[in-house]
């Protein structure tokens, strides 16, 4: 499938890709900032993603809601740690509008004052909906416990007392600082030809002025292993265990997309779900984690039981650990994960909405979409040997961080009898 890159004189990169067999486009502007980038003010990136729909020179929040809707169209938004993602899917004939307001609202915005403080107290009741939610919160307090003191630690949404302390100016200031056009891509796939393409750059993003690069990201230091609990007021409990991970495009960033693939991916035949939940019936909620940065990255493992079963289940957990690096996978079941994980791929490339943000994503990150056709034989070129090398690296024990959220077996009913052997159990595989 052929990519049609133009880069624009305000550095702005337009991506198109042209699929003839839809009647439907899928755009946006895929920004090279996060929540790694909020600064002194975590949930900066966040906040404005909100603030961004909150009206412009030419638009109240009615008529920006209300655009693309109206013609059946949606318009959303996301933030995560390294990028912001405001984009649009309608009928193709839309295209126009959906390119015109999308660069209204990603560069015309005017962030009012009663907006602001409004949406401060939307943002308030976020955090406590995903504070009030052990299997969400968990993941941000893993964070932090892997990233200490780095941004990357940071919850994407901020705290309550960050987010109070914004200002207009502070947003004024942080698009300032972060809108340079090298950071920002403009996708486009779906059925509109180059020619129209073409049409809605001239028109609406090379006029656009924009400020000069100046991004500058540190990566995070070194880590030691971190063992952190406290009890919360459920009736089970919660943790993760895990570190830090490769960065994308590291040599061993596609082996260990297999491993965590096998340990704990997504399909029920992974072996957590296999060898924990289904043979022993100890847990309802299994699963491992890979989430690659620019230049890190996290693994994990999340399990939620009965505090009663914690103990046995961490040390079912360590010991498939153990067996992904002891023994070598073999030919028949390497084969079956290489079949699967690019099954999975091609499931999920085939959505032309993720193919629109991940190629962004990826001209972004890297200055240059790679073909699918090529990330499929980086899958099929791994070996065993190669499994067992970052199965070494990242699961050895005493490299393993821990958070665990404890539950209190009395709202089951129970007597707190299993507590002792919850809490000092230890990081074996036996």
């Amino acid at each position: 499938m052929k990519h049609n890159i133009i880069t624009l004189a305000n550095g702005i990169r337009v991506l198109h890709t042209y699929i003839p067999y839809t009647r439907a486009v899928h755009c946006g502007f895929v920004l090279h900032v996060g929540s790694r980038d909020d600064g002194q003010q975590p949930g900066m990136a966040h906040f404005l993603e909100h603030i961004l729909f909150k009206g412009t020179a030419r638009r109240k929040t009615f008529h920006i809601l209300n655009y693309l809707e109206s013609v059946g169209g949606d318009l959303n938004a996301y933030t995560t740690k390294e990028k912001l993602c405001l984009y649009a899917s309608l009928a193709a004939e839309y295209a126009g509008r959906a390119t015109e307001l999308l660069t209204d609202i990603t560069f015309g915005s005017v962030f009012p004052e009663k907006e602001i403080e409004k949406e401060k107290q939307v943002i308030s009741e976020e955090i406590d909906m995903y504070r009030n939610v052990p299997d969400e919160a968990i993941f941000e307090d893993f964070d932090e416990l892997i990233f200490p003191g780095h941004e990357l630690g940071h919850p994407i949404l901020g705290s309550k007392q960050s987010i109070h302390s914004i200002r207009r100016e502070d947003i004024q200031a942080f698009v300032g600082r972060h809108f340079s056009g090298d950071r920002i891509v403009y996708s486009i796939v779906g059925n509109v030809t180059e020619k129209q393409v073409t049409r809605l750059v001239d028109k609406y993003l090379r006029p656009l002025q924009l400020p000069a690069p100046a991004m500058k990201r540190t990566p995070p230091p070194p880590l030691q292993a971190q063992i952190k609990s406290k009890p919360i007021a459920t009736n089970q409990t919660h943790e993760i265990l895990g570190g830090r991970s490769y960065p994308f495009r590291n040599r061993k960033y596609i082996p260990f997309l297999l491993v965590n693939n096998l340990l704990g991916g997504n399909a029920m035949n992974s072996r957590l779900n296999l060898n924990i939940r289904e043979k022993y019936g100890l847990t309802y909620n299994i699963s491992s984690f890979f989430s690659p940065y620019t230049d890190s990255g996290a693994w994990g493992v999340y399990f939620a039981c009965e505090p009663t079963n914690h103990g046995r289940v961490r040390r079912l957990v360590m010991r498939e650990l153990r067996k992904l690096r002891e023994q070598k996978v073999g030919v028949l079941r390497l084969n079956q994960a290489k079949k699967q994980l690019c099954g999975q791929l091609t499931l999920s490339y085939e959505n032309l909405l993720t193919q629109m943000l991940s190629n962004a994503k990826e001209l972004l990150t890297f200055g240059e979409v790679v073909p699918f056709p090529t990330y499929l034989s980086w899958v099929e070129a791994v070996k065993a040997e190669d499994l067992l090398e970052v199965a070494n690296e990242l699961y050895q024990p005493e490299a393993i961080s821990i958070i665990t959220y404890e539950g209190n077996t009395r709202l089951n009913g129970h007597s707190l009898a299993g507590e002792a052997e919850s809490k000092s159990a230890t990081l074996t595989s036996s």
